[in-house]
């Protein structure tokens, strides 16, 4: 499939999804929406991929919505007309569900300003890391609206209800060091490092078999939701998985024939 306003790369195993509307600083559009979530569904079933970077190109990773499309549903409205306002929201409906079954990590590479649902999309996704100068900010309230995309869902959960509540009711812009602080990323790197060490990331996590990290993404979210109890009957299962798994065989003979390991 071919895309408008993104960029769709796949080299040595790494499918890279880029927002590709630096002019208006990757600003959101429902035909963007739709584009992110087509491209993880495609780096998702691709025997190719095994890890997915998402990020931007130029200055912003996503500055947000279009304000063009609140602004033509406001004159609609006013008009008379039934505007679609849900159309942005419909766009990626799927996408929180979809980020937390797909069987590939992700990471997601924060170059540049996050705001929004610039900010919001980073969530369902497994690591976050940014560019020092970069910054992040949950405005909706300042442009009348509300967090969206499972944000109230995935934020506490992830820095705690008091922090949670503070970003998403100030809706002020973050530092990339006061989002490390708080725990909204992982590591804050040099602009230049930004696109590389995302890199160097997922092949760390390709070092690991891919029934492994299929099943221990899994663990996680099954976690976030169930009990203990859940949890551990989960983990039997998926250990079971693992242990009658080929690549279990494979990369424990080639840990004790100190050889490079075969995921295939």
């Amino acid at each position: 499939m071919t895309f408008d306003t993104l960029l769709y790369q796949v080299a040595d195993q790494i499918a890279t999804i880029t927002l590709n509307r630096p002019a208006k600083l990757n600003a959101y559009t429902p035909q963007m929406g739709h584009e992110i979530v087509e491209a993880m569904r495609q780096a998702d079933a691709d025997p190719e991929v095994r890890v997915i970077i998402l990020t931007g190109a130029g200055r912003a990773f996503c500055a947000g919505a279009d304000i063009s499309m609140f602004d033509r549903n406001i004159r609609t409205r006013e008009a008379g007309g039934q505007p679609n306002s849900s159309a942005g929201r419909e766009a990626m409906a799927d996408y929180p569900s979809l980020m937390r079954t797909m069987s590939k990590p992700s990471i997601v590479a924060i170059n540049g300003f996050a705001l929004g649902v610039g900010a919001t999309m980073t969530l369902p996704c497994d690591i976050r890391i940014m560019a020092d100068g970069a910054t992040m900010g949950f405005i909706f309230t300042r442009v009348g609206l509300m967090t969206e995309l499972g944000s109230s869902y995935f934020l506490p959960r992830l820095i705690g209800v008091s922090r949670a509540t503070e970003m998403l009711l100030t809706g002020r812009q973050y530092s990339a060091q006061e989002c490390l602080k708080i725990g909204v990323v992982t590591e804050v790197v040099a602009p230049e490092r930004l696109q590389s060490r995302a890199r160097e990331i997922a092949r760390e996590i390709m070092q690991g078999s891919p029934t492994s990290i299929r099943l221990t993404r899994r663990a996680i979210h099954n976690g976030i939701m169930g009990t203990l109890e859940n949890a551990l009957e989960f983990e039997a299962f998926a250990l079971e998985q693992c242990y009658t798994s080929r690549e279990h065989k494979e990369y424990v003979s080639a840990f004790m024939e100190k050889r490079q390991r075969n995921p295939s």
